[in-house]
């Protein structure tokens, strides 16, 4: 028997997972990042495991899934994500090159003027605060 969506896979990061899974705890190492189906209709739990591999889960059981096929998925589905490759990551608001993530301590007073300063973005209203200094 055969038909077109033999072996196609469809990935929803971040879809309900927990519908698919149940109550089962996930494996060690392992998260539940969305789901995926096979073919039509057989969907289920996207776990990736602590091994890096993916695997579908179901009532607490997990089935194999072809890895080159849930990467190229995945990579297809979602081209602007982030990831090791020049030019990755989320674009800043004003466009600033070169930005390093780092915590602040702040209080709420200067949060708020902060935000207001970068139309509701902190990041932005810090580095908005900074270039007028």
């Amino acid at each position: 028997m055969t038909h077109n969506n033999r072996g196609r896979l469809a990935v929803d990061l971040g879809g309900a997972w927990h519908i698919y899974w149940g109550v089962a705890p996930l494996p060690a190492g392992a998260q539940a990042i969305g789901t995926v189906t096979r073919g039509i209709g057989d969907t289920g739990a996207l776990i990736l495991l602590g091994s890096g591999r993916y695997s579908q889960g179901n009532a607490g059981a997990l089935r194999a899934l072809d890895q080159s096929k849930v990467v190229a998925t995945i990579d297809s589905a979602a081209p602007g994500r982030g990831g090791a490759r020049a030019g990755a990551g989320r674009v800043t608001a004003d466009g600033a090159q070169g930005v390093i993530r780092k915590n602040v301590t702040l209080d709420q007073s200067s949060i708020d003027k902060l935000r207001t300063l970068g139309n509701g973005d902190l990041s932005l209203g810090i580095r908005r605060a900074a270039a007028n200094l």
